[in-house]
């Protein structure tokens, strides 16, 4: 093989893994020894509102004037990393100036060139803000919802006992027990329900 069937040969092998790269949907950066950017690709420039020209060549941590330089980052690229071949969905919570406050799910790989050893680390990003924010929601859903049922079995309990017992047969305290119970949930569904009057009364008034 000489020398320009090699370079082709290479350079078809570097297009095709540019082209796989560039396909990605997450944000992607591939950092040196010094956690510089060699490259990254068009999802990273994307989500962080970010280009080429501003990225390659600048350490992670000077990215943004500094938004980069995040305390969990810097654990992960300075004492996480170096003691681990690969790190997956390790949390990082940043506040970017252009789009807010976001929750990443960063999954770190470090390779090693089989000839010489330069190493490189890919970094690889997953936006879990929404995923996070909805978490949020179902657990104080389900705290209240825990809340709640707490509050009924505590009702349940005060009619039970106030339901009298002597001199009744089981089916009598059965039947006043189940009264007392269904006035409760007619009482919770008069509560509940909206006030139609209220609502159209502004209308009304208004003409």
């Amino acid at each position: 093989m000489d020398l320009d069937e090699l370079y082709r040969v290479l350079r078809g092998s570097h297009v095709q893994a540019v082209s796989i790269v560039n396909t990605l949907r997450d944000p992607l950066v591939v950092l040196d020894d010094a956690f510089r950017v060699l490259t990254a690709n068009p999802a990273f420039y994307g989500t962080f509102s970010t280009s080429r020209d501003e990225t390659i060549g600048t350490a992670l941590a000077d990215l943004g004037d500094g938004q980069w330089n995040i305390l969990e980052l810097r654990l992960l690229l300075e004492q996480v990393i170096p003691r681990s071949t690969s790190v997956i969905d390790y949390e990082v919570r940043a506040t970017f100036p252009q789009i807010g406050p976001r929750t990443m799910l960063v999954s770190a790989q470090r390779l090693s060139h089989p000839d010489n050893g330069k190493r490189i680390l890919l970094l690889t990003i997953v936006d879990a803000t929404e995923k996070r924010q909805a978490d949020a929601e179902k657990d104080i859903l389900i705290g209240e919802l825990n809340h709640r049922i707490k509050n009924l079995m505590a009702v349940t309990r005060a009619i039970a006992r106030r339901t009298a017992v002597e001199g009744r047969s089981a089916g009598e305290y059965r039947d006043d027990f189940l009264g007392r119970f269904d006035a409760l949930g007619r009482s919770l569904a008069a509560r509940s329900r909206p006030d139609r009057r209220r609502r159209i009364w502004p209308i009304w008034s208004a003409r």
